[in-house]
């Protein structure tokens, strides 16, 4: 009896580690299969949401957007010479500030050279002049020496007359003095001949040849100042708009621009785009434009450019309670060619990534 009681314990036990070993492995299969299904949801709505389009606001501009045209110097216009929305064509002169002064500047400039040229061409003479000094001084220093030795045997042949008693002591003493004056008078030709001889002509040509640089500098600042009465277009564009007339005065640094022009280039939009979508766009992706206050046109093109950093969105409410500290990456976007023209500063409704087509848009 005591045998097959605990033979009967034991086959009890060991059914129940069975049951309790089954039921563990189902629960962990079944918590296996709950994770593999969580993290491939999870993938799959990253991948959903990269997939999925983005739509912001942008603005119609160019590359390096409108230029803005001004004279360096402040002065009053004089004319204008072309009209908005002209096309000009590189080196056209937009309008003209009155320029007589600077007229006036430059003849001043001009007669400067001209003196300096003169100056220049004077001194190119000066070694000539120079070589002939020095052979008059020499020669001048030589007269004297002979005028000197001259005196002195006459003053020896008087002292051995007045030795022999056939002139008086007066005469012997008065040439003595001659003899002393021509001493003196060498003395001052052999000084003269020195400071000739410090004398270079070449410095004195090296110096006026700079006075005709800087005259010549000084002539190109007035011509550059008379050229700055123009207001020129760098390259070829369009005038967009001249905010001066006639008779204003404009400073060298105009609170507004004076003229706004667009070169010839392509144009394209800038669009912001919230921080939170950033992850969804990228370089190459195709894009849909319209109009943002009116949906009639399409146009289509491609993310050219993505900003690297973020910046505050461009505002356009003045409601003191809208929430402003909104970071967005600025996106440039191509346009295709050989669609409908647009107006820089134009606000589009941009969308990128997922385009609807436009059968069904």
């Amino acid at each position: 009896m005591n045998t097959m009681k605990w033979v009967l314990l034991l086959g009890i036990a060991l059914l129940l580690i069975g049951v309790g070993a089954a039921i563990h492995y189902r629960q962990e299969e079944s918590a296996t299969n709950v994770s593999g299904s969580s993290i491939r949801s999870r993938a799959e709505n990253v991948l959903d949401r990269a997939a999925e389009g983005v739509v912001c606001t942008g603005y119609v501009d160019l590359e390096h957007g409108i230029r803005s045209l001004a004279p360096l110097r402040p002065g009053r216009v004089a004319e204008i010479l072309v009209k908005e929305n002209q096309h000009v064509e590189a080196g056209t002169a937009v309008l003209r500030l009155e320029d007589e002064d600077a007229k006036l500047q430059l003849q001043a400039a001009e007669a400067a050279v001209i003196t300096a040229e003169i100056q220049l061409e004077e001194t190119g003479q000066l070694q000539e002049q120079q070589r002939a000094r020095l052979a008059q001084q020499q020669a001048a220093v030589r007269a004297a020496g002979f005028r000197l030795d001259a005196a002195r045997q006459t003053l020896q042949h008087k002292e051995d007359q007045l030795k022999n008693n056939v002139i008086t002591s007066e005469e012997v003493i008065a040439t003595r003095a001659e003899v002393k004056a021509l001493e003196q008078q060498e003395y001052a030709e052999r000084e003269k001949l020195a400071e000739l001889k410090t004398i270079d002509p070449v410095l004195s040509v090296r110096k006026a040849k700079v006075q005709l640089k800087l005259a010549q500098i000084q002539r190109d600042q007035a011509r550059h100042q008379l050229n700055e009465c123009l207001v020129k277009a760098p390259v070829a564009g369009t005038v967009q708009h001249i905010s001066v007339g006639a008779g204003d005065i404009v400073t060298g640094n105009p609170a507004q621009p004076i003229v706004r022009f667009a070169p010839d280039e392509p144009l394209l939009v800038r669009a912001e785009v919230d921080q939170e979508f950033v992850d969804r766009i990228q370089v190459g992706q195709t894009a849909l434009i319209r109009d943002d206050t009116h949906s009639g046109t399409i146009w289509h093109g491609k993310v050219q450019r993505i900003a690297g950093w973020y910046e505050q969105r461009r505002p356009t409410t003045l409601d003191p309670s809208a929430f402003t500290d909104v970071r967005t990456v600025e996106c440039l976007v191509s346009i295709d060619p050989g669609q409908p023209s647009l107006r820089i500063g134009q606000r589009m409704r941009v969308m990128i990534g997922r385009v609807p087509s436009i059968a069904g848009d």
